[in-house]
């Protein structure tokens, strides 16, 4: 019983650690085209126009126990980096962002420079290059298969169990070609499907 209350004072006592990221292939919207970089603040509009109604804004501490819940895609508060999911594009730099994930809710951003907002291939480029990739934890087993080209009919080159690291070489529309690890620590090179034919994604950048 003393053991268990040390455990728990410990726990209570750990600072608190919010960060974000998708680790299941439903947490991503399949309406989303890619990733949105939030500053320290960001206001929201009803429509793409800077006299549009004001729908909602955000100041952020990235400090964890002030940080809103159910708004970000990937939020590291150590890094003060964070991302939502970006559903449309507007002109003039606007794209629409899901605000609230659990409501599905979207507004209209202004971006200030061109890499505020990545597509899809442009955040994998960057980040999945950088950081490497992990598999979502419920993704078929038909994602689980390095590739010898980037087919889905071309040869099985590996089939990934226990992948411990998955490092990217090039993404190629939904393949990328990757060096992986698994668990007999032999390193095997391929192609895999980050992302089926319908826009489910079965990999995300292992951002930390």
């Amino acid at each position: 019983m003393k053991k268990f209350l040390i455990t728990l004072l410990m726990m209570l006592t750990l600072p608190v650690f919010a960060d974000t990221m998708p680790f299941y292939m439903d947490s991503i919207p399949k309406e989303a085209i890619g990733m949105y970089q939030t500053g320290e603040s960001i206001t929201i509009f009803s429509h793409p126009e800077a006299n549009s109604r004001v729908v909602k804004t955000f100041d952020f501490s990235y400090n964890p126990e002030s940080m809103p819940d159910n708004v970000f895609a990937v939020l590291l508060n150590g890094k003060k980096l964070g991302f939502l999911y970006v559903s449309d594009i507007g002109d003039d730099g606007w794209v629409e962002v899901i605000f609230n994930k659990m409501t599905g809710e979207k507004g209209w951003v202004q971006t200030e420079d061109r890499f505020q907002f990545l597509p899809w291939l442009s955040f994998y480029n960057m980040y999945g290059r950088k950081y490497g990739l992990r598999l979502m934890k419920d993704v078929p087993e038909e994602a689980e298969i390095l590739h010898a080209k980037s087919e889905d009919l071309s040869q099985n080159v590996a089939v990934l169990r226990f992948v411990k690291m998955i490092r990217v070489t090039a993404i190629r529309g939904n393949w990328a070609l990757v060096t992986a690890v698994d668990v007999d620590r032999i390193p095997k090179t391929g192609f895999l499907k980050w992302r089926s034919s319908d826009g489910i994604i079965y990999a995300f950048p292992n951002i930390e």
